[in-house]
């Protein structure tokens, strides 16, 4: 008896922590999505100058691309690139606030300019550098903000030294870059991004150190939570490497179904809870693969339709907080059908016996498995499936975006395609693994034990819900 009922415990735990992890159910990269932006506050006898970065990774690239092809032929030429940088620097500095004790500051646009560098999947990121200036008296008290972009995620990072005799004191940024003017992320400091859009500050004449250009480690470094380059890539394979591809996206879909997010903890909890069959693994592991890829397909449509009006990755904190009420639901809806089925079990005398096979050995009626009628109807189902599936992966919309742009919109959907595949794939293995290990140990446990392990599962789903639907709550 004690060693079934420690092997129940010990199921039940594992189910319960993975479930109630946050960090594990919700974790998406977003660096494609990301709008980063640097300041650069330099102080000179009777001048402050703002060097100004903006770098727009690539899905926000894409948005803004038709503001840029004026004529919209698809091909961005040099005074378009100019015409729209000279446009942009204006509005970038219509939301810088600039104060010297307590007076506005003009600042006039002294220059302008903007570049497209190689992103991931053959998509461009693109970098617009502005500088501002405006007249100071010898000393004072500067204050900063930036107001630009202030709904899009990404890193923002703000320095202030100063220059030709006019010394910083009392800063709250730092007098130099870590970032190389967002030339170079720190590695370190790429899981939290800097979120700094204000400065405050005292300056005088005085002798000060030049603010020195941070190290960096070239144009190409790595930019905030960007992940899965190598399946982006795939999309200019060409010729028999399409066929490699094919199969490399598989591998790719696989792995992201095995990595945090997509579900799987969920599909496996509520397959033991609910007493699921390898068929359920299988109609479940599919669903959500098909869920996934229909994301990914409308937030590709509503990146390339509505781009004036829409930040794409806002869209991930309102998923996941209905992903969190979906998983409430199911895990509350549950554990009530587990703990009214045991109840009546108690109030009917506790174990009831029946007959199995021919060798007339008496068990008890539910030792370990469930009646999957109730809990697992096509509609719990179907929910199980959307509550897994509905947050697309950043990379696969870089993918199809990729495909847009380069005119391989059938092959794009292809490796999307067979991304899924490989992702259902491995739903499926984890969710019939889940339910071999739930049927092995309930093979060793006595009824009472076995029941408590489906119960247990039930309410770590409900658990799960409700972390999932604090977290996208307070995201919005």
């Amino acid at each position: 008896m004690r060693r079934p009922l420690r092997l129940a415990l010990l199921l039940s735990g594992v189910v319960a922590a993975v479930l109630s992890s946050p960090a594990s159910a919700i974790a998406h990269p977003l660096g494609n999505f990301t709008v980063n932006r640097y300041a650069g506050i330099e102080l000179a006898p009777g001048q402050v100058r703002i060097e100004y970065v903006l770098d727009m990774a690539e899905i926000p690239t894409v948005q803004v691309r038709p503001a840029i092809d004026t004529d919209a032929d698809g091909t961005i030429t040099d005074p378009e690139r100019s015409g729209w940088a000279a446009r942009t620097g204006l509005e970038l500095l219509a939301n810088l606030t600039l104060t010297v004790d307590g007076r506005a500051v003009a600042l006039d646009v002294v220059s302008s300019s903007m570049r497209f560098r190689p992103g991931q999947g053959g998509l461009d990121i693109l970098r617009l550098e502005a500088t501002f200036a405006g007249p100071v008296g010898a000393s004072g008290e500067l204050a900063f903000a930036d107001a630009n972009f202030a709904d899009r995620i990404g890193w923002s990072e703000v320095t202030a030294a100063g220059t030709d005799g006019t010394a910083v004191a009392r800063s709250s940024v730092p007098a130099r870059s870590v970032s190389n003017a967002l030339l170079s992320y720190p590695q370190d400091l790429l899981a939290s991004p800097l979120d700094v859009h204000e400065a405050a500050l005292s300056f005088r004449p005085g002798t000060a150190p030049a603010a020195a250009a941070a190290a960096g480690v070239g144009a190409n470094a790595s930019r905030p939570d960007v992940t899965g380059g190598a399946f982006a890539g795939l999309v200019g394979r060409t010729g028999p490497f399409m066929l490699v591809a094919l199969v490399l996206a598989f591998g790719f879909g696989a792995l992201h179904a095995l990595g945090p997010g997509h579900g799987k903890t969920l599909m496996a909890g509520y397959l033991i809870g609910a007493g699921g069959r390898p068929r359920h693994a299988i109609a479940v592991g599919g669903s959500v693969a098909v869920m996934h890829t229909a994301s990914v397909l409308a937030l590709g449509f509503v990146v390339l339709t509505v781009t004036e009006v829409f930040a794409p990755e806002r869209v991930y904190p309102w998923l996941g907080l209905v992903s969190g009420l979906i998983a409430f639901a199911l895990g509350a809806s549950l554990l009530v059908a587990r703990l009214g089925s045991w109840g009546r079990r108690h109030a009917a005398g506790g174990r009831h016996h029946v007959r199995h096979g021919d060798d007339h050995r008496d068990e008890p009626h539910d030792h370990g498995h469930v009646h999957p009628a109730e809990p697992l109807s096509r509609r719990s189902l179907t929910a199980l499936a959307v509550a897994g599936g509905m947050l697309p992966s950043p990379t696969a919309l870089v993918v199809l975006l990729a495909a847009v742009a380069l005119d391989r919109l059938a092959y794009g959907l292809a490796l999307i395609g067979a991304f899924s595949v490989g992702l259902a794939t491995a739903l499926v293995v984890v969710g019939l693994v889940a339910l071999r290990a739930r049927d092995a140990v309930a093979g060793r446990m006595s009824g009472r034990a076995a029941r408590l392990v489906p119960v247990l599962s039930a309410a770590s789903i409900a658990l799960l819900g409700m972390v999932l639907t604090l977290r996208g709550f307070l995201q919005i």
